[in-house]
């Protein structure tokens, strides 16, 4: 079941500030179905990181994957602990 990440992508592309609404307005198989939809075509959002990361590596040169954003990757406990330990 796709979490609220998705749906609030979905909100910002049928231009909803009110995701929460939304997802009250509609069947969870509609959800499913758009969820199904979106993971086969991506959102808008991720068409124009795309897009732009490909004029700005034929621009600038390089990797298209230079210019697309990074996920997040947590931090391990050793890097918290460290990080703890040099604000003493």
């Amino acid at each position: 079941m796709p979490g609220f990440h998705f749906a609030r992508q979905l909100a910002r592309d049928f231009n909803r500030p009110d995701y929460f609404n939304m997802l009250r307005s509609m069947s969870s198989t509609e959800f499913d179905h758009w969820y199904e939809y979106h993971s086969e075509r991506p959102l808008n959002t991720e068409v124009q990181q795309w897009q732009l990361a490909h004029i700005a590596a034929g621009t600038l040169g390089g990797k298209v994957s230079n210019f697309l954003p990074q996920p997040h990757k947590p931090k391990t406990v050793q890097q918290q602990i460290a990080i703890w330990n040099s604000m003493s």
